[in-house]
Order: structure tokens, then C-alpha cells, then sequence
């Protein structure tokens, strides 16, 4: 990686910010170009500075993370947003990434998975703190039996499981296109397919039962 990454911190912690900073600083062409403690600052810099990736706190002073996250989206910006919470919920996950979230950690992840977190979305991947994860699996609410799973998964060719296997190791469609030597396209249509097979509806939804499920495939 030749290219300076320019990354923006938004989080009203001073101390957590500056601890962050100099973690993401000791990955060489990681360079924090500014940071605040205000989601409406944020918002602004983002908007005028265009950095490569912003690291956002969910609850802050003015605007919330996943606010900045809807209106980076919204506003097709090319900067690619990362959450870095306390909430380990379910249900913030699934908003964060309705907004085009491509991150999300928590606070207390160790130096080596941000920095892991902050490559694979540039690699175009998404990335979910483990324990994020395993929460998802053990704990959702209102998820449908094993047995219902199993009868959904059913109507998935060889294929398609293989697909949703791979999705639920954070592979982006391009990853597993070329894995799979078939073109991005192809894969695409795969993923709208086994949607349609499993009724699930939204961004992401299929991202989040493969990695629900994942024991399952």
C-alpha cells in the first residue's frame, strides 16, 4: 500500500481519541488528518475534506455515527465509514449497515483488529468485530429455528451455499468472483438469487443470516 490513507476520528473522548490515533499511526500510510469530538463538526470535515475512511462514535455531541453514516451515503461521498462503539447490538449493527457502514468495532477491540478492520475495507470488504459476531449468532432476537433454516437452506443449489459461505468470511462479491472464476456480475445475480430463495429483503440482509447461520453452511 503506496498511498497515504488519510483517516478522520470523530469520538468525545479526548483520551480514547488520542489512544486511537497512535494506534492507527504505527500502520505505515495510516495518517489521522483531523479529529473532533462533535458529530456536526464531523459531518462538515467529511464533507469539505473527503477523507478515505471516518471512524465515527455512535453517540456523540450534535450528530450520532450512523447520522453521519446515512448522510455520507446519501450524499454518494467516497469516504468509506467505520463505527467504533460500546454497543454490542444487534440492532445498531443492522441500521450502521442499511447506511453504508463498512466497519464496525468495538471500543474495547485490540490495536491489531482495528488496524485489520481499517485494511479490509479498503480492500472493499466488510469487516464485524468478533464478538460482535458471536453475538449475532447466539443472541438474536426473533430468529427462526434450526429446523426452518435448514428447510430455506434447502432450496440453494451447491452453489449458492458455497456463495454464503464465503460471505460469511467477509469476502466482498469481487473476492469470491475471483476465487470462484466467475465474473463480479455473476456473482451478483447469485447473491439477488438466493436472496429471492431465502425472502430476505434490504442491503446487507444476506451478509448478516450468513454469518448468523454460518455453522449451518
Amino acid at each position: 500500500m503506496d498511498k497515504e490513507i488519510k483517516i478522520f476520528l470523530a469520538d468525545d473522548h479526548p483520551v480514547f481519541r488520542e489512544g486511537l490515533i497512535k494506534i492507527i499511526q504505527t500502520e505505515e500510510n495510516f495518517k489521522v488528518v483531523y479529529s473532533s469530538g462533535n458529530g456536526t463538526e464531523a459531518l462538515e470535515f467529511i464533507q469539505k475534506n473527503k477523507p478515505d475512511i471516518a471512524i465515527l462514535d455512535i453517540s456523540m455531541p450534535g450528530k450520532t455515527g450512523i447520522e453521519i453514516a446515512k448522510a455520507i451515503l446519501e450524499e454518494e461521498l467516497e469516504t468509506l465509514p467505520v463505527i467504533l462503539t460500546m454497543y454490542n447490538d444487534v440492532e445498531y449493527l443492522e441500521e450502521a449497515m442499511e447506511y453504508g457502514v463498512r466497519g464496525y468495532l468495538l471500543k474495547d477491540s485490540t490495536a491489531l483488529e482495528i488496524v485489520n478492520c481499517l485494511k479490509a475495507v479498503l480492500d472493499g470488504a466488510f469487516y464485524i468485530s468478533g464478538e460482535i459476531t458471536d453475538n449475532i449468532i447466539k443472541n438474536r432476537k426473533n430468529k427462526s429455528s434450526k429446523n426452518e433454516i435448514e428447510e430455506k437452506l434447502k432450496l440453494l443449489t451447491h452453489s449458492e451455499k458455497h456463495i454464503i459461505k464465503l460471505l460469511s468470511e467477509n469476502k466482498t462479491s469481487q473476492q469470491i468472483a475471483k476465487e470462484l472464476f466467475l465474473s463480479h456480475r455473476t456473482i451478483q445475480n447469485h447473491r439477488h438469487n438466493i436472496s429471492h430463495k431465502l425472502g430476505l429483503n434490504g442491503h446487507n440482509k444476506l451478509l448478516l443470516f450468513a454469518i448468523e447461520h454460518k455453522a449451518l453452511l
